[in-house]
This record gives C-alpha cells, structure tokens and sequence, in this order.
C-alpha cells in the first residue's frame, strides 16, 4: 500500500462523517479482551470529529508522509509503516473488536480506571470500519489519588471523581485489513516487538548464510540484540534486491572492490572468495550492498548512498534519489 491508496481509503471516513458512527473501547491490563466504554450521545459527535481531523491533517494531508514496509524499517523521516510481519499479541484486541461484537462494558463503578492501558476506537458503519490503537500514558488517567479543580462561573470549584483526558494522537491505524504504525518508538517499547524483530533479523541471517559469501557469518548473531542493526537485517530476507537478483558472490566482491564508498572499507579472505566482516563498520555496509544502496548516476556518473528506491519495470533496476530531508482544552488545575 502506498500513500495515495491510504488516503483513498481514509477520505471515506472523512467525506462522509454524517454515515458513520464511533464506539470507543478500553483495553485493560492483562486481560485480551477489550471492554467497551459507555459514552452519553451528547460526546460521540466531538469525539468523532476530534479524531477524523486528526486523521485528515496528520495523514491524509500531510503530503510528505510515504508508506513503507514495517520490515523495510531505515533512518528515513516522515513515514508510516504497514505492518508485514508477525503481529504481537498484545494487539489480537484489535482482531477482537473487529471480528466480534458484545463486548462487556466498563462498569465506572467497580472497574478500576488505573487498569487502563490503550483505548480503542472504532470509526465507520456496517460496511467499512477504521481502528485507532492509542495508549494510555499515565498523565491522561486521573484518579482519586490526585487534587483537580474545575473552573465554574466566577470560581474553581473541586473534582471528585475519576476521569479519561482524551486527545487526538494515536500510534496505529487499522483499515482494510492494513496495521499502520504512527509511532514506531512506542511499537518498540510495548507489545513484545523487539522479540518479534530479533526473530525476523535471523530469518535475514539465514537467507545471507545460504549464498555462503561471507567468511565469518556468525559475528551477524551477536548483533540480533542490537534492535537498531537488528531492524536492518529484517529487510534482508524480505526485500533485497541482490538476493533477489541472485548476483554471483564473484560480482558483488568485485562491487566492494571498485566502489569508492567501499574501496579499502571492505576486507576480504585470503583467497578473496569471501568477504570478512571484522567492524562495525563493514557490517552496515554489508548491508547496504545487500539492500543495493549503493549507486552511479547515469546522467552524471556520480555516486551516490540512496535509502529510497522505485523497482523499475524490469524488477531489477532501481531509479533513486538521495534522502536529505529531516523531520520535518481543559480548564482544569491539578495538583498532585
């Protein structure tokens, strides 16, 4: 999925809001069953519109945001990536609400708010829905054990009671049967991600230990630990373009060889058969030439490191640019 067919599937959302409805629910602490939240009439309509805007000017707008794959994970900005890998399981709450109904409800009376860890909200009709994946920080649930005041007429009067701050972020978007991630930091720190990753990482080991071009392959495993390597070499096995391509391992030593990026950083074996990988170094850059990112122009014959590739028709060749672009109310008193 691209960016332009994720607008296409959220503009239905936004363009016809008076057809679709919001439920919100709330995921509780080691349960795996999402509770749904009883909310007066009066609230649904703002909570809609709070979240469809969100949607509208953080995604649909932004035309700067490009969809990758979640395996396909670089040191590119301004991306959302779609799930393709093994989903955690803290997240089957999402297939739950979205494969069955009935849900228990949240008793506010005997049910603990401090239990709450991620709300859920359900956005569409009978035909088509979206689900927004939002965590609950501490700071939004507030509790017995904190003094709130409440601006009234002329004066603050006291809050006695429990209450959800709800805002408009999110770190996932379900739609078609698409996982979108938002926040690619809080997907690492929360739902067993990082075992998911380390997982898929020697898959890509594997996949480079079977064309036998390297002289010490074991010194990849210690680096499985290592979640920002570890990342890369999930994007081996899946989308490589020299394995795909299967070079001979003969061409891509006499690549390492000729290239000025890579000439003297990549060492080889005696006999030159293989390559030896003995820094940190020229691990990545091993990488990098697995994942093909090393070009020539063949306008101006310059070299270039490229994060972003097009296939061309063939499947094969690649057209490419450089990335240089960077990243681009309560009236309410707490007192804890």
């Amino acid at each position: 999925m691209n960016k332009d067919e994720l607008n296409t599937r959220l503009n239905y959302f936004i363009e016809n809001t008076s057809d679709i409805g919001i439920t919100i629910y709330v995921v509780i602490k080691d349960e795996n069953k999402p509770r749904k939240l009883d909310i007066e009439a009066i609230a649904l309509p703002d909570l809609k519109k709070l979240f469809l805007e969100s949607i509208n000017d953080n995604i649909v707008k932004n035309d700067e945001l490009s969809v990758v794959k979640l395996s396909s994970t670089d040191d590119r900005t301004n991306v959302l990536y779609e799930y393709d890998i093994d989903i955690p399981n803290e997240l089957s709450v999402l297939s739950d609400v979205s494969q069955s109904d009935g849900h228990q409800q949240f008793n506010v009376v005997i049910d603990d708010i401090d239990q709450v860890t991620a709300l859920i909200v359900e956005i569409g009709n009978s035909e088509k829905q979206i689900l927004l994946y939002k965590t609950m920080a501490r700071v939004n649930i507030y509790g017995r054990k904190s003094y709130f005041l409440i601006k009234s007429d002329i004066r603050f009067r006291k809050i006695d009671d429990e209450f959800f701050r709800i805002s408009p972020n999110f770190q996932l978007i379900q739609v078609d049967g698409s996982l979108v991630v938002l926040d690619l930091k809080t997907i690492e720190k929360f739902f067993g991600f990082k075992n998911v990753i380390k997982k898929e990482a020697k898959i890509g080991i594997q996949a480079i230990e079977k064309i036998s071009l390297l002289e010490n392959p074991d010194t990849l495993h210690e680096l499985v630990k290592d979640m920002t390597f570890a990342r890369k070499l999930t994007r081996v096995a899946k989308d490589s373009p020299v394995l795909k391509a299967k070079i001979p391992n003969c061409k891509i030593i006499e690549f390492c060889k000729k290239f000025p990026n890579l000439k003297g950083k990549i060492r080889f074996n005696n006999d030159e058969t293989k390559i030896l990988l003995d820094t940190r170094k020229s691990k990545d850059l091993f990488i990098q030439i697995l994942m093909d990112d090393f070009l020539t122009s063949e306008l101006t014959n310059f070299h270039y490191t490229s994060l972003t590739k097009d296939e061309a028709e063939t499947g094969i060749e690649a057209s490419t640019s450089e990335s240089t672009s960077e990243n681009k109310e309560n009236n309410v008193l707490q007192f804890a």
